[in-house]
């Protein structure tokens, strides 16, 4: 049985209340907004007055502690425009973390007041170049500066940045700007400006990093061996990839934890064997995009030598791009996994010789992966391999999608056994051979499930979801 609602704490209903009802807490005056906007029509729209509500002595906002401020403005609807409300109000001089909504008027963002701060989320503002300006003059411990999607940055925005604070070029750990102005000039100026950086995300740093390393190879002799702080990567040519360019970006990137690789035409599977060389990488995400075939790159010649260098390190392996993995060499290179993504599973293709399979079929009792929270899987699976993964002790969020082994005498057999006890998460794709008989165990034997998710399963009718929102409500459980 899920688990019954739990009673919501003061703290929350408080941060509840006051995030709802900020327009009647403390309202900025029509007219006083009306005068403000007058007296900045001809200055920046990140420029305001010395002088503002926010720093009134009767605002009761600055009364309390800052890490309540910071949670109260997190909290704030991103897409609520709030007509008679002015953010500066929550900003004091304490603040660590600002995440702005969208929908606010940047204008009264006194940057001048925040030269303590740490984190600016600005994404889909209508900040520009003038007030990356400011930021780079006064906010100069920033450490993650996040104007995604924010259209009015422009290379002079991101130029303006380098020059105006030192300190930050040292200091700034993480930069996105996926914006459709910056072009890879900006892009490089940022690489090559921004020493410390660790994550940047930007659609054109793949080309940018190719032709910088090519560039420092060309123009120095000896030629110049860069090296990259960045432990986190989205690699995605603008253009279609080039023979070796993947090994060079890599090749400069050794501290890399976290890698994504979009796969488009050009990419083959010797390039992936760079990837042997980052021996703590934690995540790998294999992905594709619309023009992608499929065929480019394959499971047992180029997935499966790199997992063998690399994989114990691994904790997060998402390989949904391939049609066909192999189940048992991941288990084999791959044992301290905390998620895992894939779609078919064809034994064809291990690297495994055919007696380490049988060995590995034959451990009864054993937990393939012992950490492994997140599982998205299914198609032809068998029923002893989805079986054996469903038995993770630590399952919490499970996606099975087209599985034919998944039927109303498995979920029963799986309920007795009880591997679905710590699952919050589950959620059924296109598995057409279970009903409501065998779904009805999972409302009756203890669990944690707060979310049951079922699109395009044939034998679920609406009627049965009624019902068991009926048993939901009648039993006041706690769910999504």
């Amino acid at each position: 049985m899920p688990k019954v609602s739990p009673v919501f704490s003061l703290f929350s209903q408080c941060l509840y209340i006051i995030k709802n009802n900020l327009e009647h807490i403390y309202p900025t005056p029509v007219k006083s907004i009306k005068k403000r906007l007058k007296l900045e029509t001809s200055t920046s729209s990140c420029s305001i007055p010395q002088t503002t509500e926010g720093e009134s002595d009767n605002n009761p906002f600055h009364k309390i502690p800052t890490v309540l401020l910071e949670q109260i403005i997190s909290s704030l609807p991103r897409d609520k425009k709030m007509k008679n409300f002015n953010i500066g109000f929550l900003i004091t001089t304490e603040l660590k973390k600002l995440i702005i909504p969208k929908l606010c008027n940047e204008q009264y963002l006194n940057f001048r007041k925040l030269e303590t701060l740490q984190v600016l989320v600005l994404q889909k503002t209508n900040v520009g170049d003038s007030c990356l300006k400011i930021i780079g003059t006064w906010c100069k411990n920033l450490r993650v500066l996040d104007v995604n999607y924010c259209s009015r940055v422009t290379d002079t925005g991101i130029e303006c940045l380098i020059l105006q604070s030192s300190d930050l070029r040292n200091t700034l750990h993480e930069l996105f700007f996926c914006c459709r102005s910056v072009t890879k000039k900006g892009t490089q100026m940022a690489v090559q400006h921004f020493s410390a950086l660790q994550v940047i995300e930007n659609q054109k740093i793949f080309d940018v990093l190719v032709a910088v390393v090519k560039s420092a190879a060309i123009v120095s002799l000896p030629p110049q061996v860069l090296k990259f702080a960045f432990i986190r990567l989205n690699v995605r040519p603008l253009g279609l990839y080039r023979k070796g360019n993947l090994g060079l970006v890599v090749g400069c990137c050794p501290w890399l934890l976290d890698l994504t690789i979009v796969v488009k035409k050009g990419l083959t599977d010797s390039d992936l064997f760079c990837l042997t060389n980052l021996k703590n990488l934690r995540l790998l995400r294999i992905m594709g995009v619309k023009s992608s075939t499929g065929d480019e790159i394959t499971f047992d010649m180029g997935i499966a030598p790199v997992l063998k260098v690399v994989g114990n390190s691994l904790k997060v392996l998402d390989l949904a791009y391939l049609e066909v993995v192999d189940i048992w060499t991941i288990v084999k290179f791959c044992p301290n996994l905390n998620s895992l993504i894939f779609q078919r599973q064809s034994q064809s293709l291990s690297s495994l010789s055919e007696n380490e399979v049988v060995q590995l079929r034959k451990e009864k009792g054993r937990v393939i992966f012992e950490d492994l929270k997140i599982l998205f899987c299914g198609f032809n699976l068998s029923n002893d391999i989805l079986f054996a993964l469903l038995s993770c002790p630590l399952l919490e969020d499970v996606e099975i999608s087209d599985c034919d082994a998944l039927t109303d005498n498995f979920l029963q057999e799986a309920m007795t056994k009880g591997i679905f006890k710590n699952l919050e998460v589950l959620s059924f794709t296109a598995c057409n051979l279970v009903t409501k008989q065998g779904l009805d165990a999972l409302l009756i034997n203890e669990n944690r499930l707060v979310e049951i998710i079922f699109s395009f399963c044939n034998k679920v009718t609406l009627r049965n979801v009624y019902d068991w929102c009926e048993i939901a409500y009648r039993n006041n459980w706690k769910l999504i």
